[in-house]
């Protein structure tokens, strides 16, 4: 399956690994592989994470850090929608912004 990124997903992407480095770039660089090895297992298997919104969006943790994946997928495209904490407010719940 191709992997594509929003726009969205690639900016919180350098956000959260620029925060990272800030103070620790080696964990900045694991996080990196991290998001970097999920992303590959959700290509081979996009149905492994659940469905997190009635618009068909799924959501993976990234390993055993703090952060989740949001993605949906067509045909034989996943799609990278967001990249978040999950400390941070779904990308659909925009009341709380």
């Amino acid at each position: 399956m191709k992997v594509r990124y929003t726009a969205a997903a690639r900016r919180e992407i350098a956000e959260i690994l620029s925060y990272i480095a800030q103070d620790n770039p080696k964990a900045a660089k694991r996080v990196a592989s991290e998001i970097e090895t999920t992303v590959g297992l959700l290509s081979r298997h996009p149905r492994i994470a659940m469905v997190v919104h009635e618009s068909g969006i799924r959501a993976k943790l990234v390993g055993r850090f703090q952060y989740r994946i949001f993605y949906t997928t067509d045909d034989d495209i996943l799609t990278v929608r967001n990249v978040r904490s999950t400390r941070r407010l779904l990308p659909w719940d925009t009341s709380k912004r």
